[in-house]
């Protein structure tokens, strides 16, 4: 940009500032073109600071025009720099027209980030702790994605094109974060495999491949297909790959699980000769190269379920040498890469199920270097800007990783953020130079990652699965969670500080916990594990108490506790099995045989004292249902509680002002559904809002009066409700899943909150005023 017109955007952006201090927009809501283009005129005349990047300003920014200035552009301070960064981890889910709901976000991730709660845009929101690894990539949209592949359009846009599990097709620019406007298309069933290629015509196109068994080829500036569906797959197309011949054609390569490959001229939509069989199983993964023989051979490589890597000729069909033997798993994903430090010799890079990464030397058919790095589902390459090729790979721990292909070694430490397993992975060199890894998860997210900024900021291995809180002898506020690798560790809330050693007696995951206060004030932690057990735990001297209550047939995934009538205090525990059984926690016996109804796993149970003096049970099940239970007789209360179209994932109890003892249910069908436990019937209609599975309710009485439901789904959001009105009070973007809910304390109406979402997170909600 000449000098002249840098100086005239940046006197522009001057006269600008004055709209998007934090002063100004306490007396002003700011007007759509500042909203719009002031951090454009700030970029441009190089003036991006924190006169338009603040806590007051950001809520109201149009996020496709900021997340299209590339970080380099700052020039302000580096806490401002900071601060960005937190915007940029919510800009996928801002609303122009909910403000406060972004202010909320930022505050959100603003604590998480470590920014100075004062300077953050909302007193709602305070984050106290957070016992999570903060992420370094950038969320690009909220989609199930199967497949990925990146393309640059006619108009220069580097775009990401992503095939989802609903059969549809989308479109995003990488640099700006926005999805592409096109009409929509895809297949019959779920897209599996997606590729790009730019015809000799010049058009842009994907090409996909779908559980309806076709390979479909899309014009990408039309958003229509081109021509009729190339067939020829007698099941699922499970990988697509493209390649240019020495001819100039383009092709496809489709494989699929009829463990065929197929090659389809692109121009045409014929066949280009017989398909490559000679594999066993299905292929997962097909990849293409040029051999730097005398013929530039165009090569197809594929990986299958028979555990094999085969190399073939892509025109004639014919293999190429011997199979590549050395997996012992099914390999699921094939990239290759030319490397300038070995002569330009090309490699494949194989990931495989057995937790492996492979590199072979693809004119030799030898192994070069082997990697373990647990169960690898995505694998890419690119070109770092430095010279360096790297491969890149995601699996089910849900990090993604940086190797050296030359070398074998890792680069850096692995990235984190996702909060699912890593089920599809592309790489693109953005307009501004940077390379950047785009990944997607199992949890619905489409995120992007810059390959030369892997250091992470904070780390955490630990993963927690269930969580409660508890009031401690001596005072102490602490939060209790079980893990997968069958520990229960107990955390200091004023600190978020571990406190002593883990608890290790279960033998595997621990999904169930709770917490109970004896008579004599003992506090005790009762866990259930997939082992079968239930432990309980005296949270003063950390020692199991007793034997584990044993004898349920499967996994324990649901605990409660509470007091019967008689003073007796009793667990509550659900299992997999669809039983539940209540134990004496005094004697360590069962009371009763199991209570039996449910058709499906109990994955919820809470519990509750009638007005009447009964004392009760709430479970929540797979079957759909709720069922009440008369905890000193063992018989169930009425009928099941029916309403819900999915799976109860969550349940919990609570008094409304006027005596009434209600359920709050949450379920996979996305909603709330409030039941008075007198009647079983329910209250109003079910609360609407999440977009995804509830999987975490709770409740909090304020010194109001009122009553709110807190719930937590796996839409990445935290919901707050008035269960007097039934009304919407506040929804908290998280990014990640939330698992778990639990209200600890409340204080002159701000209610203490833990949740589990991709971590241990503490936070204040004041809700006054609201």
């Amino acid at each position: 940009m000449p000098e002249e017109i840098r100086e005239v955007e940046a006197r522009i952006a001057a006269q600008l500032a004055q709209f998007t201090s934090p002063d100004a927009v306490a007396r002003r809501t700011p007007a759509p073109y500042v909203r719009r283009h002031a951090v454009e005129h700030a970029a441009a005349g190089r003036r991006l600071d924190e006169r338009f990047v603040n806590t007051a300003f950001l809520p109201f920014v149009d996020a496709e025009r900021l997340r299209s200035i590339p970080p380099g552009e700052w020039s302000g301070k580096e806490d401002g720099g900071r601060l960005l960064g937190a915007w940029r981890q919510i800009a996928h889910g801002t609303l122009w027209d909910d403000p406060e709901r972004n202010r909320d976000a930022l505050a959100y991730w603003g604590g998480i980030q470590h920014l100075d709660q004062a300077s953050l845009p909302t007193k709602r929101v305070q984050i106290c702790w957070a016992n999570r690894t903060r992420p370094q990539g950038e969320i690009l949209c909220h989609t199930h994605a199967n497949a990925l592949a990146n393309a640059v359009l006619p108009d220069d846009r580097v775009v990401v094109i992503t095939g989802g599990k609903d059969g549809s097709i989308q479109v995003w620019d990488l640099t700006s974060g926005a999805r592409v406007d096109l009409p929509d298309f895809g297949h019959a069933g779920p897209v599996l495999a997606v590729a790009s290629a730019r015809l000799p015509d010049g058009r842009v196109v994907a090409i996909t491949g779908s559980e309806d068994g076709t390979v479909r080829v899309w014009d990408l500036i039309a958003g229509a297909p081109i021509g009729d569906p190339l067939v020829g797959h007698t099941d699922w197309v499970e990988s697509i790959t493209t390649a240019v011949l020495p001819d100039a054609r383009v092709v496809a390569v489709a494989g699929g699980r009829d463990g065929t490959a197929w090659v389809w001229d692109l121009q045409t939509g014929t066949l280009i000769a017989s398909p490559h069989t000679g594999h066993t199983g299905c292929v997962w993964a097909i990849t293409t190269a040029v051999l730097p023989d005398n013929r530039d051979r165009v090569i197809a490589i594929t990986g299958s379920e028979d555990c094999t890597v085969r190399v073939w000729d892509v025109i004639t069909g014919t293999p190429i040498g011997n199979p590549l033997t050395g997996h012992f798993g099914e390999v699921r994903t094939i990239a290759t890469a030319v490397l300038p430090e070995d002569g330009g010799r090309v490699v494949a890079i194989t990931g495989s199920f057995d937790g492996t990464m492979r590199v072979w030397d693809l004119s030799t058919g030898k192994p070069s270097s082997s990697q373990t790095t647990g169960w690898v589902g995505a694998i890419t390459s690119a070109e770092l800007p430095d010279g360096r090729v790297v491969a890149i790979t995601g699996g089910e721990d849900s990090t993604i990783r940086v190797w050296d292909v030359f070398t074998g070694a890792p680069i850096g430490n692995p990235f984190s953020g996702h909060a699912g397993w890593v089920e599809a992975m592309t790489s693109a060199e953005l307009p501004d130079g940077r390379v950047v890894a785009i990944t997607g998860s199992s949890n619905g997210t489409v995120q992007m990652w810059p390959l030369l900024t892997n250091t992470p900021l904070t780390a955490n291995d630990y993963s927690a699965e269930a969580l409660t809180g508890a009031v401690l002898p001596d005072g102490r506020d602490v939060a209790i969670t079980g893990s997968r690798d069958g520990t229960v560790r107990v955390w200091d809330l004023a600190t978020g500080a571990l406190t002593g050693d883990p608890l290790t007696e279960h033998i595997t995951w621990v999904g169930a916990v709770t917490s109970v206060r004896l008579p004599d004030g003992e506090v005790f932690a009762i866990t259930g594990s997939y082992d079968r057990t239930v432990r309980v735990w005296d949270l003063t001297t950390r020692e199991p108490v007793g034997s584990p209550l044993s004898g349920q047939v499967g996994a324990v995934v649901a605990v409660a506790s509470e007091v019967l009538p008689d003073g007796r205090i009793v667990a509550v525990a659900g299992s997999v099995d669809g039983t539940v059984q209540v134990w004496d926690l005094t004697t360590g016996n069962p009371i009763g045989n199991p209570l039996t109804g449910h058709t499906g796993r109990v994955r919820a149970v809470s519990s509750a004292a009638l007005p009447n003096g009964e004392v009760i049970a709430i479970t929540g099940s797979d079957d759909g249902t709720v069922q009440i239970w008369d905890l000193t007789t063992g018989n169930p209360i009425g009928n099941p509680l029916t309403g819900h179209t999915g799976r109860v994932r969550a349940v919990s109890s609570a008094a409304l002002p006027n005596g009434e003892v209600i359920a709050i249910t949450g379920s996979d069908d996305g909603t709330v559904q409030i039941w008075d436990l007198t009647t079983g019937s329910p209250i109003g209609n079910p609360l609407t809002g999440h977009t995804g599975k509830v999987e975490a309710v709770d409740s909090a009485a304020l010194p109001s009066g009122e009553v709110i439901a807190i719930t937590g789904s796996d839409d990445g959001t935290v919901r707050g409700w008035d269960l007097t009105t039934m009304q919407p009070r506040f929804v908290i973007p998280t990014n990640d899943p939330v698992t778990a809910v639990v209200t600890c304390k409340v204080r002159n109406s701000a209610v203490d909150v833990l949740l589990l979402s991709n971590g241990l997170v503490y936070m204040t909600l004041a809700l006054e005023g609201e």
